[in-house]
């Protein structure tokens, strides 16, 4: 009998907590217990316990033999059975220890008494006393302490009681992922009933604490103990900025059902007013579509202001594809008054667009319209890119047909709008035909391309309004790879040497109008490419040889690439007549020296540079070189530099002038000790001598909670408009953050600052 006892008494006391560990809520395990001796090993490293994998936690076994032991066992003649001293039941995974524990025959019912403390893979409780049934299910005990494996948690409640499997009371309960004698934040509630037939949780009297301090406070609140969505309250956010004073942010989530849901979020900004935002998303078979508005009735701007989007993406049928983004902002100036940062503050055009594409083995399909609204106040309407209203197009390919040839087709039609230049319509034909040789050693592949273009214009210059171009060409890529083994390492090096000729006849495309067609940016790829310009409207004409090298040396073990050189130029035949206007011709016998190098010589560190030089004037016309640095303390530097001759830039649309780039950008991680570290951001412009952001910030860190203060200050315009704000953000693991996202602001400014989050910096 006793065998049969401890079967059904495993099966109730160990299940009896899941329903307290939910209502903790939803969160991710964190890592939230010190480590002292490694610590004190590594001081700039703050080390703390992981969570279980769930993997590796057993499940409960009902099957599994049960062992019992025990000091006495006893039975008398009203069918009690008292097992006392040193009781515990085990069950594979789980444990029920007690000092005294006393079995009713005829209701099922189990008192245990003493150090009572009930254990399995996942969690862990200790009380006094408890009490239960085990054929309902009942359970019922005073002083209760709890822990919660996956979570990391820990709590307390001065009383429980679960009526049924499915439904538990609560008073008095708290709970935190701070270790054992670390309180520095807890959620506490006055009562808590959770329902698992509903998936509810419901607390009174809800009170998150921070050292102490209440931080937050709800009379009644309800949230999800299992993976449904539930509607409810956010954590708020809040700042401070220059540009719009002090700010509050209140998102409320609706679960409008299984498929559909919003966000809803007033957001106070103090020098503005009340600006509302709304997001909606709904999911079906066919896709994802979303809609997002927001409203505000901006006092310094002195009139409405809003933004309003649609997306959506998804399939209408199998290998046809529909994605749909319209945005509409209400005037040029809402990015760079609305905007919380450099990326958005400098937007210059929303897109408003439509595809709808079919893909098939051979061909691909497309149809698509595209528009633009300008948010830039320092562009005209000259400088709107075109309208596409509509464009198709029809590309196929058939590869190793007919003797190992590759056909590759192209066809487009669109019609080009614009208020204030020549538009009109444009048809483009192209066939390319190559024939591929070679092995893992060398490759050679020649083709030929054919290319006709067709336009009809509506201009009022008195030139064709309606020409048309053929152009062929002719190309032949090769390459050799060679390989030898380093000394002494597991590396190895290659030897890359590549040649690619082009012949492509000149056509005169004076008359032709651009639209969306622009020089791509010379580099070392550009090499081998086998056009020189975007779009169709210019085809340039070549005759010239590009000769490159790369040498590469790779790791044979991780395949991490330890180095990359590379360096080549193109030899030109004949002068380039084919520009676009207003850029004169080109008679050089040979293109700048194009030449980058990648640096991974360890972990630690990795260096990236790329150089476009000028042999015959001896002048650099770009240069990028990109620093990045970390160590096993976690100290992070980044470092960037970026230069551009002015003859390689566009206008100024300000100066009207063309105005050599050059920027610094500097960020910094540095660990001060196992809890606090700096970060840091300078974004500079080197030409014209100001700030483009500042950023500066401490964090402090423990395994349960960390704080991130900012002061950020960055440019808005070309203007040299500034915003300063200060950025604050509290989060306690496992639970949530309040404040500003600043951690999302430093993941997209500093580079591998969320590489080090996920390295263990917790």
């Amino acid at each position: 009998m006793s065998k049969t006892i401890s079967n059904k008494l495993g099966v109730s006391i160990l299940g009896s907590l899941c329903l307290v560990v939910q209502a903790t809520g939803q969160a991710s395990a964190e890592r939230v217990d010190r480590n002292a001796d490694q610590e004190n090993q590594n001081p700039t490293h703050l080390v703390c316990q992981t969570a279980p994998d769930p993997e590796t936690v057993p499940a409960p076994d009902p099957d599994a033999p049960v062992q019992i032991s025990a000091d006495s066992i006893e039975r008398d003649g009203s069918g009690t059975v008292t097992l006392q001293g040193a009781v515990q039941i085990r069950r594979g995974a789980q444990v029920l220890d007690a000092d005294l524990l006393h079995y009713q025959e005829h209701d099922q019912t189990v008192q245990a008494h003493g150090d009572v403390r009930i254990e399995d893979g996942e969690w862990v409780m200790e009380g006094a006393k408890a009490q239960l049934n085990l054929d309902t299910g009942y359970f019922k005990s005073d002083s209760i302490a709890y822990r919660y494996k996956p979570l990391l948690a820990r709590g307390q409640a001065d009383h429980i009681e679960r009526t049924s499997r499915d439904f538990a009371y609560l008073e008095n309960t708290t709970y935190t992922t701070c270790a054992e004698g670390d309180d520095s934040w807890e959620l506490a509630a006055g009562t808590l009933e959770l329902d698992r037939n509903s998936g509810d949780g419901i607390g009174k009297k809800v009170t998150a604490r921070f050292m102490g301090i209440p931080v937050f406070y709800t009379p009644w609140i309800r949230f999800p103990i299992d993976d449904a969505r539930k509607s409810g309250f956010l954590a708020p956010t809040f700042g401070n900025s220059s540009d719009s004073g002090p700010t509050l942010e209140i998102p409320w989530y609706w679960n409008i059902a299984s498929n559909q849901d919003a966000i809803l979020t007033p957001r106070l900004l103090a020098d503005r007013g009340l600006q509302l935002k709304s997001s909606y998303r709904h999911l079906n078979r066919a896709g994802l579509a979303q809609f997002g508005v927001e409203y505000l009735d901006d006092r310094d701007f002195d009139d409405d202001r809003y933004l309003a989007s649609i997306e959506y993406q998804g399939a209408l049928t199998p290998g046809i594809e529909l994605q749909l983004s319209y945005n509409r902002a209400s005037d040029k100036m809402y990015f760079e008054d609305l905007g919380d940062g450099l990326g958005l503050s400098s937007t210059q055009y929303i897109e408003q667009f439509g595809r709808m594409s079919y893909q098939g083995q051979h061909w691909e399909l497309t149809a698509f319209m595209q528009g633009f609204q300008a948010v830039d106040s320092s562009l005209s309407n000259e400088e709107e890119p075109f309208k596409r209203l509509p464009q198709l197009e029809v590309n196929g390919n058939y590869l190793s047909a007919l003797g190992g040839f590759d056909f590759f087709i192209e066809n487009e039609w669109v019609r080009f709008q614009h208020d204030d230049k020549i538009d009109g319509e444009r048809l483009h034909s192209q066939l390319a035909v190559e024939r591929p040789f070679g092995n893992a050693a060398y490759f050679v592949r020649p083709g030929i391309r054919l290319a006709h273009t067709r336009y009809d214009l509506h201009r009022k210059d008195g030139l064709d309004d309606k020409p048309t171009r053929s152009v062929p060409s002719i190309y032949l890529d090769t390459g050799l790879k060679f390989e030898r083994d380093l000394k002494d390492s597991a590396n190895i090096q290659s030897l890359e040497p590549r040649i690619y000729y082009l012949h492509t006849p000149f056509r005169d495309q004076a008359e032709i109008p651009l639209f969306d067609t622009k020089e791509y940016e010379f580099g070392f790829e550009q090499l081998f490419r086998n056009r020189r310009f975007s779009g169709h409207d210019r085809i340039g004409e070549a005759d010239h040889l590009s000769v490159g090298v790369t040498s590469r040396i790779l790791n044979t073990t991780t395949g991490r690439e330890k180095l990359r050189a590379s360096v080549g130029r193109i030899f030109y035949f004949r002068d380039r007549k084919t520009w676009q206007p207003g850029v004169p011709e080109e008679r050089s016998p040979s293109s700048e020296v194009a030449a980058e190098l990648k640096l991974g010589l360890s972990e630690r560190w990795e260096a990236i540079g790329s150089i476009l030089m000028d042999t015959r004037n001896d002048r650099t016309q770009r240069n990028s070189i990109r620093f990045h640095y970390r160590d096993e303390n976690n100290r992070l530097l980044n470092l960037a530099y970026l230069y551009r001759h002015k003859s390689t830039e566009p206008l100024d649309p300000v100066t009207n002038r063309q105005q050599s780039l050059e920027q610094s950008d500097v960020s910094t991680v540095l660990p001060l000790n196992n809890h606090w570290r700096a970060v840091t951001r300078w974004n500079y412009d080197l030409q014209n001598k100001r700030n483009l952001e500042l950023l500066a910030g401490l964090e402090y860190e423990t395994c349960c909670w960390k704080l991130r203060l900012a002061g950020r200050r960055y440019s808005q315009n070309v203007n040299e408009d500034y915003n300063t704000s200060i950025e604050f953000q509290l989060v306690l693991k496992g639970l949530g953050q309040i404040g500003s996202p600043l951690g999302e602001l430093l993941k997209r400014g500093v580079r591998g600052y969320d590489d080090k989050d996920d390295l263990g910096f917790y």
